[in-house]
């Protein structure tokens, strides 16, 4: 709808293909264009890089941004765009009550909780 919306290319668009490993194969074999993928998907799924890498990058949204951009160009020949400006980081889901009666907030409270 963006590139519709915002520009004279002509664009079919492609719903349902499935996961990343999917739409990946699909990207590298020329059967689509493009397509949105998180960086820690890109990095964890498609790339796979060693424990040490990982803890390389801490979990800095810009330092495995760099990761993977450099090591897809490197590896398959594919540029990562700018991202789009959200993140979708991981949360804590716990029923209500539950998280009150055990006085959990956050991960760290859960740390504690689970260390007494």
């Amino acid at each position: 709808a963006l590139i519709r919306g915002n520009t004279d290319l002509a664009v079919e668009t492609k719903t349902g293909l499935g996961g990343t490993t999917i739409c990946f194969e699909a990207l590298r074999g020329g059967q689509i264009d493009m397509y949105p993928e998180y960086t820690g998907t890109g990095l964890q799924v498609l790339l796979q890089p060693s424990a040490a890498v990982l803890d390389s990058l801490g979990g800095r949204p810009d330092a495995v941004y760099g990761y993977v951009q450099r090591e897809f160009q490197r590896r398959y020949g594919l540029a990562w765009r700018a991202p789009l400006g959200f993140n979708n980081a991981y949360c804590l889901l716990m029923r209500q009550q539950q998280a009150r009666t055990l006085g959990i907030k956050n991960i760290s409270d859960l740390g504690r909780y689970v260390r007494r």
